[in-house]
């Protein structure tokens, strides 16, 4: 099953995250990928394990798509309240990826099944690169 949703999610559409009207993000649940791109061309990211040519940097999963996504704007922005939105502002993730080169892609799903599709996508790319998104890692809560 989860293959026929990643075969999905991989169909679906990059949007550029700093022109994206977030009104045409479904309300429901979902998974989602934010990737490095210049124009409409993904950047490759060196990994333990060679090159990410799809510039992967984060795979997270939501109830509500558009308020997920829309928070990790805003906390790229110092105003949200999304992890990874804080790990990129921790770790200064713009001097390499910046804002405007971040897009997103998503895929709509049942709330049932956005955590095992989540935990799929990860365990693929951490089985490739022997690492997981630049994005997926945890910082101190303190931050």
């Amino acid at each position: 099953m989860s293959e026929e949703f990643i075969e999905q999610l991989n169909k679906s559409r990059w949007h550029s995250l700093k022109t994206l009207d977030f009104n045409i993000i479904p309300t429901s649940s979902g998974v989602y990928q934010i990737r490095w791109a210049i124009g409409e061309k993904p950047q490759s990211i060196p990994r333990a394990n060679g090159k990410d040519k799809k510039g992967i940097l984060y795979i997270g999963e939501s109830s509500n798509l558009r308020e997920r996504i829309e928070n990790f704007w805003l906390r790229i922005e110092s105003k949200g309240s999304h992890t990874a939105g804080r790990t990129y502002n921790y770790y200064e993730f713009r001097k390499k990826f910046r804002p405007e080169q971040l897009q997103v892609q998503w895929l709509e799903l049942r709330q049932s099944e956005i955590g095992e599709l989540e935990t799929a996508l990860l365990e693929k790319y951490v089985a490739k690169y022997l690492d997981r998104p630049l994005l997926n890692i945890i910082i101190p809560r303190g931050y």
